[in-house]
């Protein structure tokens, strides 16, 4: 029978995969009905350049679903195209790119590119230039625009031949007005009228670094892109179609094709999002009769090399991965989905050796038609497997498979099960079973066993296609992230007024106003600010309105760039960028054999530091940070940035230092929110540590220390110290980071916090010389520093080198070192990374290994961020990287105070509750890649080990425990409850690695 063939009531869904394009043509209207409104499906092979692939797919499906072009309303396409020529580092279709930064003196100490790897930075690095502007948080101007410095630069880089910019403002997502960043592209349009222009609060959220890198990379796949883009509307108008064309986006969300040519970027990987949210559709999880809300829903997309797993929200939105993500190595910004990949496909190998049978992790991937034995081929893999066992006969030729022994086939599904189990297993937040949708061409590998942790799987029909229909469904969303100071206002209306901005977003983007709702609200209340702030990130989605369906021939466009046109990724013959796998790698520990590695110690003694033991320093610190200490990424790269400048970082065991000599040191002073966004200048603590000197004319500063070992401050140091030439002393003033300013070690032997100096970035300098008491000293600090921005640097008074051996906690930058070398040590050598910790102190204990289920916060009066985290257990065989010392039943809550004071099993029917340490004993939360949980990294569903190390013997004596433990907190009626190892004084890097010439 014929469909209608006068009305626009059908959307064709395409996905552009590594193998396949798969396409769908979809009716919504008749989503009731059991094929939920799938009128036809073809597959065929991705082709080199994809508009042809494309356009075979969509006549393809047109064919089958017998439906007239005129009844389309519109075509949805997912690619995965742009983001691989960034990963391959294709050159023909990068461009150089020219950054304006409008940051005022800000972000100095982190170049632009700094973190890119080295084959990007040379493909895409044009010009950089630092111009006055940049915001505070609370959107007063850093610096007022200075509309001739822009002229200028203009001038340069039309000097250099270069028109793609991207201009990134300090907050410019806080802009609403647009006074910087949307001048900024108006003086660039009047002087290079034909420069593509991007602003970065168009691409990315809060934080800098990231929504610098994502706008570059948006920048400079632009003209790739639109030529892309404008090639599948070319081929939408060839095939006779007359309807939209949109993209998806890597949230799960649609952008039609001329905002997609601005914004390619939020299209680089939506195919895990539409694989997600298709499957949830198969599954009539979106009809009020297949709703689940009281069970958890897992997602897993099973294709030829690997099981892509992703937990889905009530929403039907997929769960987002953090504030940061990856793409071919460059920390970037912007929503992605949360996706477990595991070595399990259709066409994963399996191998015997000896009686043993292993399933992957290799596969044959797109070669399992010619290469395995039911297609005539001479490898075994997991599709063989299922055919042997009697499943899916259809497939190949079951009888090139009757000799495989018995045992094998027994073993192999045992192995293949397990897997399975693990990945749906590792993407739960709760140990409550799970409603599992089994998706993708590779879903056959299930063989209809019950699942451990399972309570029901679904495979539903057109499954091998879910990614195409994913993107037949996909909802319209507009989003807001913004930080509002919500002082003397009622928060719940200031919460409500930027929903309703978001839901405009999401009508003015397409969506039908009727159907929009809220899917995701983040509401995170700023630390150390003494009147309320929050930031929040607020979601709205809808179904795609009539409207925007309506439009009149959208697909015409102008003519392609014919210098640029749509190519394959690859490497060019004649290419000036040179094919090195190391010209790939951020991270320094990569290119080593770490088991060999050796850090630079002269012979008298001086550690210079390089850019691999500041990787191992910045993870180190993160964990003795004990959940404070704020990011340390950022010192991170500005020590890098200084060792690329040909600047040297001394470290110095405090032995080679006069005891009548005196040393200095600075703490980052501030909120983490602000940390990301207003990135020092370089300044603060050099203009903090004039200030003191100038205090004591009668002293000379012969080296610098850490305040806090934790996060940022266990680096920071030694990047100031390059500016007075002096080195850094192997220790700190806490052995962990706390809080407080007095939570000092010296303070414990009678030693005030005062004079004490903070400063800004811009030459503001605040000095408390002398104060009642420690507390009122804190209190007037802290007010300072909101009118300094919440972020700053804050220098204490110098002491003698005789007093910080006898008042610091020495060693700790060694320690730092040791742990962060045993990590990345063992991700090298695939061994338990937990293990490789407390190794690396041995005062440390595993205390629990599970997954977050639950984070409450909220600020205190003295605007420190206050509340707890609890963590479920998990199975044996379900860590990553080996099991705790012990295996509990029982949950796991941390309170904190900006760090984590004490860590409790919960009470159940047969336990009562159990404290097994507390402050100032040292807790962390580490996760499984061996990096640090900051408290404003909290999230669900991270897997993590609770981790405790003995405090340095300071902060055990009567005074310590008095000033550092609970009662410190609030927590009056608490004990301090030690950890119960013995301390281990640190081993010294000066002293192992001192070169003997």
């Amino acid at each position: 029978m014929g469909y209608p063939q006068n009305q626009k009531v059908f959307r064709i869904g395409v996905d552009v995969g590594g193998t396949n394009t798969d396409c769908v043509v979809l009716h919504p209207g008749e989503s009731d009905k059991p094929n939920r409104g799938i009128r036809g499906t073809f597959k065929t092979p991705t082709t080199a350049n994809v508009t042809e692939g494309i356009s075979k797919a969509i006549a393809g499906a047109i064919a089958q679903s017998r439906i007239s072009h005129d009844s389309v309303s519109a075509v949805m396409i997912g690619t995965t195209h742009f983001i691989n020529a960034v990963v391959q580092a294709d050159d023909h279709n990068l461009r150089k790119v020219a950054v304006l930064r409008l940051c005022g003196p800000y972000a100095q100490e982190n170049p632009a590119f700094t973190d890119f790897p080295p084959i990007l930075e040379r493909i895409m690095n044009g010009h950089v230039a630092s111009l006055d502007g940049g915001l505070e948080f609370d959107t007063r101007e850093i610096m007022a625009l200075n509309e001739q410095q822009v002229r200028d630069e203009c001038t340069a880089i039309r000097e250099k031949g270069l028109n793609d910019i991207a201009v990134v403002g300090v907050f410019s997502p806080l802009d609403i007005e647009g006074k910087q960043e949307e001048r900024v592209r108006e003086i660039v349009l009047e002087e290079i009228p034909d420069a593509d222009v991007v602003l970065s609060h168009e691409i990315g959220q809060i934080g800098f670094l990231e929504r610098e890198n994502a706008t570059i990379l948006n920048t400079s796949i632009l003209k790739f892109a639109r030529n892309t883009i404008r090639g599948f509307k070319a081929a939408i108008r060839l095939l006779g179609l007359k309807c939209p064309l949109y993209l998806t986006q890597n949230d799960g969300t649609i952008i039609d094709a001329n905002a997609a040519e601005k914004c390619p970027i939020k299209t680089f990987s939506s195919g895990p999002t539409n694989s997600m949210s298709g499957a949830a559709y198969l599954a009539g999880l979106d009809t009020s009769s297949g709703r689940v809300s009281d069970k958890q829903v897992i997602v897993a997309d099973i294709g030829g090399t690997t099981t892509d797993v992703c937990a889905l929200l009530p929403s039907g939105f997929p769960r987002q991965a953090g504030t940061w993500v990856e793409i071919g190595g460059v920390r970037s910004a912007f929503p992605m989905p949360e996706v477990l990949s595991v070595a399990l496909g259709g066409g994963t190998k399996v191998e015997e050796h000896n009686g043993n049978v292993t399933v992957g992790p290799e596969s044959v991937g797109h070669r399992l038609l010619t290469e395995g034995l039911v297609f005539g081929g001479k490898t075994l893999t997991t599709t063989d497997i299922v055919v042997a066992c009697g499943h899916a006969t259809e497939i190949g030729d079951p009888s090139r498979v009757k000799h495989v022994p018995t045992e094998i086939l027994t073993k192999a599904k045992a192995q293949m099960k397990k897997l399975l189990e693990y990945s749906i297993d590792a993407m739960k937040l709760s140990a409550d079973d799970a409603l599992v949708v089994l998706v993708g061409g590779g879903s056959i590998v299930h063989m209809g066993d019950k699942l451990t942790g399972v309570s029901q799987i679904i495979r539903p029909p057109f499954h091998d296609c879910a990614n195409a229909v994913g993107a037949a469904i996909a909802k319209v969303a507009g989003q807001i992230d913004i930080v509002k100071v919500t002082e003397g206002l009622d928060e719940d209306q200031v919460v409500q007024s930027v929903c309703d901005d978001a839901k405009q977003l999401a009508i003015d983007a397409g969506a039908n106003p009727d159907s929009v709702r809220i899917v995701s609200i983040e509401n995170l209340p700023l630390q150390y600010v003494t009147m309320k702030a929050i930031r929040l990130v607020v979601r709205a989605a809808g179904v795609l309105g009539q409207d925007a369906l309506l439009k009149e021939d959208p697909t015409a466009t102008s003519e392609m760039d014919e210098s640029h046109q749509e190519t394959a990724p690859e490497f060019k013959k004649g290419s000036n960028v040179e094919k090195d796998p190391k010209d790939f790698l951020v991270s320094p520990s990569a290119a080593i054999d770490i088991a060999l590695y050796r850090p630079e110690v002269d012979s008298d003694g001086t550690w210079w530091v390089s850019e691999v033991d500041c990787e191992f320093l910045a993870t180190g610190c993160s964990i003795l940070a004990c959940g404070g200490g704020g990011p340390g990424y950022i010192c991170y790269m500005a020590a890098r940035a200084a060792l690329k400048e040909g600047k040297r970082l001394p470290v110095v065991d405090i032995d080679t230092l006069k005891d009548d000599e005196h040393i200095l040191g600075s703490v980052s002073y501030g909120a983490p929110t602000v940390t990301l966004e207003r990135i020092f200048s370089g300044t603060e603590a050099i203009d903090a540590t004039d200030a003191v000197l100038s205090c004591f004319p009668q002293i000379e500063m012969a080296a610098q220390i850490a305040i806090e070992i934790g996060g940022m401050n266990g680096i920071r140091p030694m990047v100031t110290g390059t500016h007075y030439n002096v080195p850094t002393v192997d220790g700190d003033y806490m052995g962990r980071a706390y809080p407080r300013l007095y939570l000092w070690t010296p303070f414990l032997f009678g030693k005030e916090p005062t004079p004490c100096t903070q400063a800004d970035g811009q030459g503001n300098v605040v000095t408390v010389h002398k104060s009642a008491s420690v507390r009122k000293s804190e209190k007037i600090q802290r007010k300072a520093g909101q009118e300094l921005g919440l972020f700053s640097q804050l220098v204490f008074p110098p002491l003698s080198v005789k007093e910080v051996k006898a008042f610091g906690t020495l060693g700790t930058t060694s320690l730092a070192w040791y742990i962060g070398r045993a990590v990345y040590q063992a991700k090298q050598q695939k061994t338990d990374i937990m293990q490789a910790i407390v190794e690396a102190n041995p005062s440390g204990r595993i205390l629990y290994t599970g997954k977050i289920v639950n984070v409450k916060r909220h600020i205190s009066d003295a605007g420190y961020t206050e509340g707890s985290v609890t963590i479920a257990p998990i199975s044996s065989d379900e860590q990553e990287y080996g099991s705790a010392t012990t295996l509990e039943t029982r949950e796991m809550v941390l309170p904190f105070q900006n760090e984590y004071l004490y860590a409790e099993l919960v009470a159940d029917k047969d336990n009562p509750a159990k404290i097994l340490c507390t402050v100032p004993d040292l807790i962390s939360l580490v996760g499984s890649d061996g990096y640090a949980l900051g408290t404003q990294d909290l999230r669900y569903g991270v897997r993590v080990s609770v981790v405790a190390f003995v405090a340095h013997p300071h902060w055990y004596t009567p005074e310590g425990v008095k000033l550092g433990g609970p009662a410190e907190f609030g927590y009056e009626d608490l004990d301090f409850v030690p950890l119960g190892n013995p301390y281990y004084e640190p081993k010294r890097v000066t002293k192992e690695f001192r070169s003997k010439n």
